[in-house]
């Protein structure tokens, strides 16, 4: 039998059903949410436990150790401590690190908790139909209207809205998006008069929107009102401490989605993912984790499994990336191959060097 203690047993637990509620490493619970059609496909629905909000990684596998042992960073005590008011929030971050579910956070921490939460990401509206499909409009206002459309804003009523990619808004939809956020209403296309509603509005962009007033596609006033409170979340790079505990939460994920073993990290592997840069941030760690499932023949991950299947230009722990280190069989070779073209001889090189003419045929011979 093979011999695996020298083997981390990451995400080596029994296997249970998704309840409607996942702990978080740090007790903070992810309710199991299905993202309007706006959102995501069929597979984000199916997903939409992961990746895990940010800030509640745990370099350790979840425990019953309480929340106020493990220090909470302040990007997100500053997050919860604005989920108690009634105002805008922008959170900001590059691509990957979890803004979603931040605000999904921000809204299960608020007093609006028990009213609905509506992701829209405006990336993913066509410009002609942007106006219509957040603030509604009437029967007959255009020429597919063929019945009234409250809108996604309106759907959220009494609750909050979160705009994705709110750098995204067309010049219309901005000047809608302002009037809701000083008069609390909103005039769907079509109507003569506008509709009061009672929404609060969640905000998030990888953009610099202060970039986008300066080239005069994003309105000043509108930045003014999101950029109430703003929450940076920083890249998953900042935030080392985190992956081992994401690493054990996408290998269970993934070992109920393609019913495939766990996966068990060799010390080596597990420091080269927590050595590596991750510019995709969560989303990129999930992807690797969900490739390593698929396509790995044995549930053991090697240094050489992560290069060979999940394609990543890994660091080692000298903090070179491990596809530029030196490679000595390689060079000594070279070395040889020189010296023969020049009229040396094996026996001169090894003299030379210092060893047996034996170890340099050795060396000669194909790997």
């Amino acid at each position: 039998m093979r011999d695996t203690s020298q083997f981390l047993g990451v995400g080596r637990r029994a296997w249970r059903p998704l309840s409607r509620n996942v702990a978080c490493p740090i007790g903070i619970e992810i309710p199991f949410v299905v993202p309007s059609a706006l959102s995501g496909g069929k597979r984000e629905k199916e997903m939409a436990n992961s990746p895990p909000a940010p800030g509640f990684g745990n370099p350790r596998p979840p425990s019953s150790e309480s929340r106020d042992s493990i220090a909470v960073p302040l990007w997100l005590q500053e997050a919860e401590r604005a989920a108690q008011r009634h105002c805008t929030i922008l959170i900001t971050g590059e691509t990957g690190v979890g803004k979603g579910h931040l605000a999904n956070h921000i809204h299960r921490n608020s007093p609006r908790a028990n009213q609905p939460f509506v992701p829209i990401n405006c990336g993913a509206i066509p410009e002609s139909l942007m106006d219509s499909q957040l603030f509604g409009h009437a029967k007959g206002a255009f020429s597919d209207a063929r019945r009234e459309h409250p809108g996604m804003i309106r759907a959220a009523e009494g609750g909050t809205i979160f705009l994705d990619e709110i750098g995204e808004l067309t010049s219309s939809a901005q000047i809608r998006m302002l009037r809701l956020l000083q008069e609390f209403e909103v005039q769907p296309v079509g109507y003569s008069e506008p509709v009061e509603v009672d929404v609060r509005v969640l905000s998030a962009t990888n953009r610099s929107l202060e970039d986008a007033v300066a080239s005069r596609s994003f309105r000043e006033d509108l930045m003014y009102r999101l950029d109430v409170i703003r929450v940076e979340v920083p890249p998953l790079r900042q935030r080392r401490n985190e992956i081992t505990g994401l690493i054990f939460r996408f290998n269970e994920e993934f070992c109920r989605i393609h019913r495939t073993p766990t996966l068990e990290f060799h010390p080596e592997a597990m420091e080269c993912l927590m050595r590596h840069p991750w510019p995709g941030n969560i989303r990129q760690l999930r992807t690797v984790i969900e490739r390593l499932h698929v396509l790995c023949d044995s549930p053991f991950v090697t240094p050489k499994t992560l290069t060979d299947v999940s394609k990543l230009n890994l660091i080692d722990s000298s903090g070179i990336p491990s596809l530029a280190r030196f490679d000595l069989p390689a060079q000594r070779k070279q070395m040889i191959e020189v010296h023969l073209e020049q009229g040396g001889t094996i026996e001169s090189f090894a003299k030379g060097i210092g060893v047996h003419r034996s170890t340099v045929y050795r060396w000669l011979k194909p790997t």
